[in-house]
């Protein structure tokens, strides 16, 4: 199965800070805000040829989490915006 590790990513940043905004936690307004972080982002795929050690070290980088953080948290701002326009 072809996975986007990207949304890996996105996904274990936003349940990481998620709690410390006042919004709702809901699956879908989860994935909401996870599209539109991922929208804002790269798509990563490996080939089947990439072994472990090529998805792991992509997975702990620490200059892509800090982005893939700076676009959740973007991406929550954007949601919660548009949420309070919708009222």
């Amino acid at each position: 199965m072809t996975k986007n590790y990207m949304e890996i990513l996105v996904k274990n940043a936003l349940n990481e800070i998620i709690d410390k905004y006042d919004i709702c936690k809901c699956d879908k307004c989860k994935k909401d805000i996870m599209a539109i972080a991922l929208n804002n982002l790269p798509p990563k795929y490996f080939l089947s040829s990439n072994d472990e050690s090529e998805k792991t070290s992509f997975l702990l980088d620490r200059q892509i989490k800090i982005s893939v953080l700076a676009k959740v948290i973007e991406a929550i701002e954007i949601f919660t915006s548009k949420k309070n326009l919708a009222l």
